[in-house]
């Protein structure tokens, strides 16, 4: 939804940084809708819990130097925090300086000046509380406390999308991860290998295609093999899929469908009443699934085989719920 505005405002306004302009305006729409975020992001600032005002674009004249347009103020009647956002620019001339000269002639007990961007770009301020951060740090930390908020998980795709979200710093945990990464990639990459005669077994005809590239794991988050087609009407996407999910650390294999696709509805009246498949519903599309934490397996002798066999049952469920639901439109040959 977020990335669908941001097109159309950046059709239509004239600002010299768009991106920057609706970046500020949704972060901003997001800590006024919804209060335990706004909570959480202040106390996570070190800003006193009082009633404050969130205003964007908010002008301030400065005697003998240049005015300052601030990109977002928190505001109470005992507090002040101007909030400088930066995406894919630096900071302009002297502005944090300029903002902190501003800062000096307001009578406040309590001033802060933050400073986020995408990039890093370091900066010494010594004064008024002086906090900098990316927009990673927001995206974990709204994340982390707030992720059953749909529009924290739509505010957190639209920074995905911009590689906002990303956290490049390089931890330990970083330095294990890219000295174990080849190992990960070739195990996980060779459990769904290894699921391709079950696939086969039970989905024939199916054109499996490849979800293993680096660009593939990077969007999704997962390696696997997936069938398009699947349902009459191939201007929708429909698919069958099965992967080994990184994040969360799972097996899954699942149907998907795309909201707009024509058989969804009865899809959505099936699996209500399923009683062993999962699912989702979301803006894109349903989601019809079953998964197993891959930590079932850690230390196993067998884990391999009973990898194995727990894509064999996951495909057999599906097949079975695509055979009885005999109300769907399903392309079969495309299947079996």
């Amino acid at each position: 939804m977020l990335l669908d505005l941001y097109n159309l405002f950046k059709k239509s306004n004239e600002f010299s940084t768009p991106l920057e302009d609706f970046t500020t305006e949704c972060f901003a729409g997001l800590l006024q809708q919804h209060k335990e975020v706004f909570k959480t992001y202040i106390m996570w600032l070190g800003l006193p819990l009082e009633s404050y005002k969130i205003k964007t674009q908010v002008k301030y004249a400065l005697e003998n130097d240049l005015n300052c347009i601030v990109d977002l103020v928190l505001e109470s009647v005992n507090t002040i925090c101007f909030i400088e956002i930066k995406v894919n620019s630096k900071e302009g001339w002297r502005q944090l300086e300029r903002y902190s000269n501003v800062l000096d002639k307001i009578n406040k007990k309590n001033k802060h000046l933050n400073y986020c961007t995408k990039n890093f770009d370091s900066k010494n301020i010594e004064k008024h509380n002086f906090k900098q951060y990316r927009w990673n740090e927001i995206a974990t930390l709204f994340i982390k406390n707030h992720k059953e908020i749909p529009l924290v998980l739509d505010f957190n795709n639209y920074l995905k999308k911009h590689e906002m979200a990303q956290d490049s710093s390089i931890t330990t945990n970083t330095i294990i991860a890219l000295q174990n990464f080849m190992q990960t990639y070739t195990a996980m990459e060779y459990h769904i290998q290894n699921a391709i005669p079950s696939f086969k077994s039970h989905f024939s005809k199916a054109k499996l295609e490849k979800e293993d590239s680096l660009s593939k794991i990077r969007d999704f988050d997962r390696v696997g093999r997936l069938v398009k087609g699947i349902i009459d009407d191939k201007k929708y996407h429909s698919e069958i899929l099965y992967c080994i999910h990184f994040e969360t650390v799972k097996l899954q294999t699942q149907i998907w469908i795309s909201s707009a696709h024509p058989e969804i509805e009865k899809l959505k009246k099936l699996v209500k009443n399923n009683t062993i498949l999962k699912h989702w519903i979301d803006d894109n599309g349903l989601g019809i699934f079953l998964d197993c934490k891959l930590y079932s397996f850690i230390d196993d002798k067998d884990a391999d085989e009973k990898i194995k066999i727990w894509f064999n049952s996951s495909f057999e469920v599906i097949k079975n719920f695509i055979s009885e639901s005999v109300e769907v439109n399903w392309d079969f040959k495309t299947l079996y």
